[in-house]
């Protein structure tokens, strides 16, 4: 056998396993590519800046616009953008004054309920429904974040009333997870009117009505407004919104603020 050709031969192989690897790797870059397209950005509401009630210090929900990070525990949420929060604040330690830029409407609210904790989640006008599982804080004081197996479902901070007590229930969820639409991918669609139902574990159901919906810069987010006393049972829903920064993190927070009128 000539060992020039055997040479030749061996070098032409090479060549075509480098060529085909190179169009394997572009063919799954174009379909990334084609995947994301298709998605598009999420709905946002108005940015609100400079909120009287903005707190830097704040705890922030978790982050639903980065890559989906390795192991299946829950996680604290990411800084995006933004200082490490603190604590979650009391919710007792807030004046009744310190309420939502947006104040609820001058309308009846529903009588609380005896606590109850969450257990499903509907919103007709988004098409969410969806599990509700309970959700607390890292060893460091930080609100933990929807992760591994859950990290689709949304997430109630038992730190928080219940739905339908009185006082702000708070439940947060990914806008994204490992790049495609999450829970609460839509949220930034919801406006003043749309209903928000929370099914409890005692078997009652509890309906929102939504009288707010903002989204903040994550260095002005308003720490009174989400998680203070309010007179009556509240619900606050929350994602990540707005901009990406260099790491793949959102630099905004979404907030929905809903009053109880039925439960």
């Amino acid at each position: 056998m000539n060992p020039q050709g055997a040479s030749r031969q061996d070098g032409g192989r090479r060549t075509a396993a480098v060529v085909l690897a190179v169009l394997g790797l572009l063919g799954a870059a174009l379909v990334v590519f084609a995947l994301t397209s298709q998605v598009g950005a999420p709905p946002e509401p108005p940015l609100r800046t400079n909120d009287p009630l903005a707190d830097s210090g704040a705890v922030e929900p978790s982050d639903g616009g980065g890559a989906e990070p390795a192991g299946e525990e829950s996680a604290e949420p990411s800084d995006e953008g933004s200082a490490e929060p603190s604590a979650v604040p009391s919710t007792a330690a807030a004046e009744p004054s310190q309420q939502p830029a947006t104040a609820p409407p001058e309308t009846p609210v529903a009588a609380p309920l005896p606590a109850s904790e969450p257990t499903g989640l509907r919103i007709d006008a988004i098409g969410v429904d969806e599990q509700v599982f309970p959700i607390g804080l890292g060893q460091d004081g930080q609100l933990l974040a929807p992760r591994g197996e859950r990290a689709d479902l949304a997430a109630w901070f038992e730190g928080s009333p219940t739905p339908g007590e009185t006082g702000p229930a708070v439940i947060e969820g990914h806008v994204t997870w490992g790049g495609v639409p999450s829970v609460f991918f839509e949220l930034g669609a919801l406006e003043p009117g749309d209903r928000i139902e929370v099914d409890r574990q005692d078997g009652s159901v509890a309906t929102f009505e939504v009288y707010d919906a903002a989204r903040y810069p994550k260095d002005e987010f308003p720490t009174v407004a989400v998680y203070g006393r309010t007179a009556g049972p509240e619900l606050r829903l929350i994602t990540c919104s707005g901009d990406l920064d260099e790491d793949e993190h959102h630099l905004d927070n979404t907030v929905i603020s809903a009053r109880l009128i039925e439960g």
